[in-house]
Parts: structure tokens; sequence; C-alpha cells
């Protein structure tokens, strides 16, 4: 049975390009049987962040030319506009796609990437591109990074810091986000992801200047970063899959939303990796529904939250 919120006009702020791509393009790219399929996928938890994070290194080895990079980015923003999303914003990592790829430099991968959004300008869907800076890079790499950002700033929406946040802290990219403060880029942050790291989200509002924070579930449990979120109603990019699978909670039913709901902060509702987890965002919206038992009361504020906080410029979408 077909679900209810597929047609539902969806927004989505939080989604990876490179952990977004279609299973059946993965096996031909990788020239593997379906029945190889499980070892490109994470259906269920692992260890932890780190972990999974390792997982995403055999789908980027496939990431390897211009006309890849084109087709992967044209065929996410094909199934989101499938998924009834009308408004996308992706989000990518040049270091990460350019590690092993020598002849993809940065220039080279963020046009293949425009090629692809180009390709789907026919659909109804509105896309925007953040490029994510890794915390597990030097610092002075990433620094480059933004002198590319800056030199191409027509092209982004917004800028993003990921990767392992209780080994990175925020206070040594500091000057690195008063640059994109300086660019006028909006900044969303991935914090909070991982338990007790509440203080995380703090420090990616206060130091890095935060107008989003990615995921960010972990506040409920740190009375400072709640108070502080609530206060300056910052919006939090929640992906209840991805955390489980993540093991940032012990299962589904475990995930805050809801309670975060009720204390008056702006949650949104998103998938993450969709290709890496097999779901998309209408399963994302199933979950709260039907396991946590999230009102559909909640579940649209949520979309008029996403709706309000995106950095799509001029969005405006049909109840």
């Amino acid at each position: 049975m077909e679900s209810r919120w597929r047609s539902f006009p969806k927004i989505e702020l939080h989604r990876h390009l490179e952990g977004s791509l279609r299973l059946s393009t993965v096996l031909e790219l990788a020239q593997a049987t379906p029945a190889e399929a499980e070892s490109f996928l994470v259906r269920t938890p692992l260890p932890d962040l780190r972990a999974v994070l390792n997982r995403f290194l055999g789908t980027q080895k496939l990431l390897s030319t211009p006309e890849i990079l084109t087709r992967i980015t044209r065929e996410v923003i094909e199934d989101a506009f499938a998924d009834g999303i009308r408004g996308l914003e992706l989000r990518y990592a040049p270091t990460f796609i350019s590690m092993g790829h020598p002849r993809l430099d940065w220039p080279t991968i963020h046009s293949a990437i425009l090629a692809g959004v180009k390709d789907c300008e026919h659909l109804p869907i509105a896309v925007g591109l953040i490029c994510i800076f890794q915390r597990t890079v030097p610092v002075s790499l990433s620094e480059q990074v933004m002198d590319f950002v800056a030199q191409t700033r027509s092209t982004w929406i917004g800028v993003d810091l990921a990767d392992d946040e209780a080994l990175f802290p925020a206070a040594q990219f500091r000057n690195l986000f008063r640059r994109a403060q300086i660019l006028n880029l909006p900044i969303t942050i991935h914090a909070g992801e991982t338990p007790h790291s509440g203080q995380n989200v703090i420090d990616a509002i206060q130091i890095l200047g935060a107008h989003r924070i990615g995921h960010g579930l972990q506040i409920h449990r740190h009375p400072e970063a709640l108070k502080l979120v609530q206060d300056r109603r910052i919006p939090l990019e929640l992906c209840p899959t991805s955390n489980w699978i993540t093991t940032s909670i012990a299962k589904l039913e475990d995930h805050p939303f809801h309670v975060l709901a009720n204390k008056g902060i702006v949650t949104t509702i998103n998938s993450d990796d969709p290709g890496i987890f097999g779901i998309d965002l209408t399963n994302e919206y199933e979950v709260l529904s039907q396991r946590l038992k999230v009102p559909d009361e909640i579940l649209h504020r949520s979309h008029e939250n996403a709706l309000a906080a995106t950095f799509l410029p001029h969005l405006t979408l049909q109840k």
C-alpha cells in the first residue's frame, strides 16, 4: 500500500550526495551482482558512527569520473522528485570525493555535479548545494576548500562541518567559519549526533555561528544545549533511521523527536544517506508516524519548519 506521505510536498534539508546513490547504479558501476548488494548498504546498526562512515568508502571509490558524478547527481534529484520532495538541499565534501581520484580536482567535481543539477531543471524541484568541510582533514586543506568556495560563491547555498565530532572539536575551525560568515554563507554544523555530545551543539552555535544543527538529538540530555537551541530557535535536522544505524539511539522507538518537538524545538525531518541506508524521506515520515506515534500535527509543523529554515532562496510550496 502506497504511503500517504509519498505525494506530500516535502523538503529535505539534510541529505548527503555521496550517500544517496541508487543501488542499481552502484551495482552497475562496481560490476557487482545483486547478491553483493549488502556490502554497499547499512540496514542495521553498526558499532558506532565511525564504522558507518567507513562503509561509505566502498561507494566513494566508484565516484571516479565527471560523467559518473553528473549521472549520480541527476539520479539523486530524480529519485527525490519521485519521493515527493520539492525542495532539496544536497551536501557534499570536495575532499571526500577527490580522495583517491587524482584526476578529479575540485573544479571538475563541482562542475560535474552542477551539470547534474542542470539536467533536472525541467523538474519542479528546487535544488541547492552545501559544501562540507571534513573535520578529519587538515584545517589548512579546508582553508583551500574555502578559497574554492569563495571563488564559486554563487553556486552554493551554505556550508557544513561533518565527520567525527568527538575527536575534532569546533574551536579549531573557528577561523574557517568566520570566513563563511564574511561570505554571507548560511551555516549548518553536524553536532550533537553521538551520545554525550550536547556541548558540541553549544560550540557549533557560539563558536562557529551555526544557523542550523545537523542531527542535534542529544540536546534532550543536555539542559544548557536544549535551552540555547530553544531560545535561539535553531532548527534541528533530525534523521531518525540514521541515528539508529549509527547507534546514537539504541532503538528507533528511543528517538527523542517527539520529546524535542513538545519542548518547542524547531524540528525537521530528513533521511541523511538514503542510498546507503536503503530508505527515502517518505520512510522517515512513516517511521515517525507509525513507530514513534508522532502526531500528524507535529509532522506537518516540522515540514513548515523546514520550509522556513531552508537555505534555498524564495522557496514556496503548495500545502
